[in-house]
Order: C-alpha cells, then structure tokens, then sequence
C-alpha cells in the first residue's frame, strides 16, 4: 500500500517511496521504510502492496543469501519470493484481495550497467526485466522537468486518484517521500519533502497503536 517513483538510466537510478504503512482497515498503521540499499551487492529492493513483505525479502537476501549481484540475484528471485508468499499466506489473515510487487535495481556484476526487474505476486513472482526510463505506481501523470522537485507533485496527484477508488482498492501513501539515489560511488538517501498530513497521521498512528478496534 504505496507510492513507487523511479526513473532508471546505464549509470543510475533514482527511487522515491512515501513511508506510510496501514492496517486492513486503512488505518495508519506505523511509518515505515520501503526502499533498502544492499551496498554488498549494489542493490536496491523496494515493493508496493502487502506492508513488511519487501523488507522481510530484503533480509532475507541480506543475512541468508550468497549472490554475486543482481543478476545473480534474479536468477534466485522468483523461488525465493514465491516461498516467502506461501509463508505470509500461512501467518497472516490476509484478504484474497492482497498483493505485493518487488522491484529490484542494481549495477549488473556483468556488465557494470545498471539492471532493473519486477516481481509481481499477480505474476506467481516470475521475473520481468524493466527497461530503462521512468516508472510509476499507482498510476500519475508524469510532467517534463527535474523530477526530484516533480516527485511531490506526482504523489500528490496519485492520492486524489486513489481517494476516489472503493475503500478495499485505494492505495493509502503519506508520511514522508524518501528517495535513494544509486550511482557507481554509492547509494545516497534522503528526504525528498513530508506531507501536509503527516503530523495528523502520526498522532493517530499512537492512538491506533492502543485501539482494540484496529
């Protein structure tokens, strides 16, 4: 349940995630991280749908996993995440109509440029190469200038869109937009701006956090 902007060149990669995290029920939840720099492996993994999935991909990955890079990496994506699904499946309630993705963005160990892929639960997790350019989800229109000061304004837009879709469907993005910025010196992260709301979220994140009814 978020917000993934990227924009994909050879020799770089630019990836912003919002850090809202809501229950089944829409409630804010907690904020959280969505977007994880692997600098072992010049790797960054990020996802959009089921809260907690991407990350636990990203462990996984981090502390169980010997690979060489991202193209190694995909090569044992697919399995790997469609376990973790059948795990999540078991331990949570979640709806049928749950989702996750996973994008994957690195500097190939082959031919230094970079790689992008996505796996999509819809999709049983089989890999799908990405071509170089800008991507967005949901859906937003995405105008022509320097996309780090459009980014706000693209997300701003991908809320009023899913404000209008039914209750069970709507994409809930908030809390603060960070971005990660990979190049072959490294990965730098920071804050891209905050939103208007998020102030109001946190204070009903605590109270939630205490609420039976959550």
């Amino acid at each position: 349940m978020s917000s993934l902007i990227f924009c994909t060149e050879k020799e770089q990669v630019l990836v912003a995630t919002d850090t809202l995290a809501v229950s089944f029920k829409g409630k804010p939840f907690m904020f959280t991280s969505k977007s994880y720099y692997l600098p072992h492996i010049k790797t960054i993994i990020c996802g959009t749908g089921m809260g907690g999935f991407s990350g636990d991909w990203y462990m996984q990955v981090n502390n169980r996993m010997v690979v060489k890079g991202i193209e190694n990496l995909d090569y044992h994506a697919p399995q790997g995440l469609q376990k973790l699904w059948i795990k999540y499946k078991t331990e949570f309630s979640m709806p049928d109509s749950t989702t996750t993705t996973v994008y994957q963005f690195g500097f190939s160990e082959e031919s230094g440029e970079i790689k992008s892929y996505v796996y999509r639960s819809t999709n049983n997790f089989s890999s799908e190469r990405l071509e170089y350019g800008i991507g967005v989800k949901p859906e937003c229109n995405i105008p022509k200038g320097n996309l780090i000061e459009l980014i706000p304004q693209m997300m701003a837009e991908q809320r009023i869109i899913q404000a209008s879709s039914p209750v069970d469907q709507r994409l809930y993005i908030g809390g603060e937009i960070i971005g990660l910025h990979l190049t072959k010196n490294g990965c730098n992260i920071f804050k891209i701006a905050e939103f208007d709301d998020y102030k109001k979220n946190e204070t009903e994140i605590f109270i939630n956090f205490d609420n039976s009814s959550y």
